[in-house]
């Protein structure tokens, strides 16, 4: 029981802390490119992803989620140099939602290998509990949850683009979203205190 308090009070602070240090270029690239350009919010976000995905590098343990959101804002950035002006506001108006589906695919496929919420995991909990049921069944629970809520952003974001207004675009680019990601923070406690208990 100990071993197991100790794991979903590591897995709460890690889930606290690195899985949101990773969304940070995410959140950066949404606000950026809100007011300003495709241009400025890939460049900016892949700096960021970059500076974020070094450190996991460096030791031998790149992150999905870390990873991805580089090869990500390389791909937007790149778009956002060469694309034509039509393409370059196409994507800009559903950049969104294009980042949303990204985030989903990795989630999703991180459970091909190691479920995203894992790899943040495995900083905090012991090695020996790491191939644990409990630990497999936690990570992947979570992995799911979040690959879901990026999932459920997309039609979201969408709709905003298509609709294109300044009301539209507050509720579905951002009230809905954020609300998503507020329940998806209260479910991985629930779920981490639920296995504890």
């Amino acid at each position: 029981m100990v071993k197991a308090e100790a794991v979903t009070s590591n897995e709460e602070a890690t889930h606290s802390s690195g899985i949101f240090l990773a969304l940070i270029p995410w959140v950066l690239f949404t606000v950026i490119a809100e007011h300003g350009t495709l241009k400025i919010a890939s460049i900016a976000a892949l700096v960021i992803a970059a500076a974020i995905s070094r450190p996991g590098i460096q030791a031998g343990r790149p992150k999905a989620l870390e990873i991805g959101a580089v090869v990500a804002f390389a791909g937007f950035t790149i778009v956002a140099l060469t694309a034509d002006a039509s393409t370059a506001e196409f994507v800009e108006r559903y950049a969104r939602a294009i980042a949303a589906g990204l985030l989903a695919l990795i989630a999703f496929g991180s459970l091909v290998t190691v479920p995203f919420t894992e790899q943040y995991a495995r900083e905090k909990v012991p090695q020996e509990l790491w191939s644990s049921p409990r630990f497999k069944s936690v990570n992947r629970r979570l992995t799911l949850m979040w690959g879901s809520v990026f999932a459920a952003m997309v039609p979201f974001h969408i709709a905003a683009g298509a609709i294109d207004t300044r009301p539209t675009n507050i509720v579905l680019n951002w009230v809905i979203p954020i609300g998503l990601v507020v329940w998806a923070v209260k479910q991985t406690q629930t779920i981490t205190d639920g296995e504890g208990a």
